[in-house]
């Protein structure tokens, strides 16, 4: 009955927590999410429970919670990147924002500065290309209908 309600109790914070869909499968959580987990439910439940079912090593619980708590080393770059493409209009990608981190002294990868860019979710505004299309509309006007012709049928076949 225990294990019962500790399984109802997961998967509700899973949801909570996490804020994925209701048809959850405790397998297929990442070690971050098992983590975030345990931490709601270590108040109710014993933490050897918790990493049992939830198949989560106890080692690796505690390598999440550290590097949970480490401070994120890009802060002032996160900053000085969304200002530069702010600065460019929002027209600036990854490479020339890397180019002008590079020119300003700051030395660091590329892939960085994607990373960063798709985490603060900094998308360039590309305008789309529309395809040639020489139509102009009605050049000249309607031709008269000088033969009279009625092409409406009251039936198939009948004309």
């Amino acid at each position: 009955m225990l294990e019962m309600q500790m399984d109802i109790d997961i998967l509700r914070e899973a949801i909570k927590v996490i804020k994925k869909d209701p048809g959850i499968n405790r397998k297929n959580l990442n070690n971050r999410e098992k983590t975030t987990i345990v931490d709601a439910l270590k108040n109710r439940y014993s933490l050897s429970q918790l990493l049992l079912i939830l198949h989560l090593s106890r080692s690796s619980y505690y390598y999440q919670e550290a590097t949970r708590k480490k401070p994120d080393k890009y802060t002032r770059l996160r900053v000085r990147i969304t200002e530069l493409f702010a600065e460019n209009r929002k027209c600036y990608g990854y490479r020339r924002i890397h180019a002008l981190l590079q020119r300003e002294g700051i030395t660091v990868s590329d892939k960085v500065v994607r990373r960063i860019m798709s985490e603060e979710s900094l998308v360039v505004i590309a305008k789309r290309r529309r395809k040639y299309n020489s139509y102009q509309g009605e050049v000249s006007p309607a031709v008269p209908n000088l033969i009279r012709s009625d092409f409406h049928a009251e039936q198939p076949n009948s004309k």
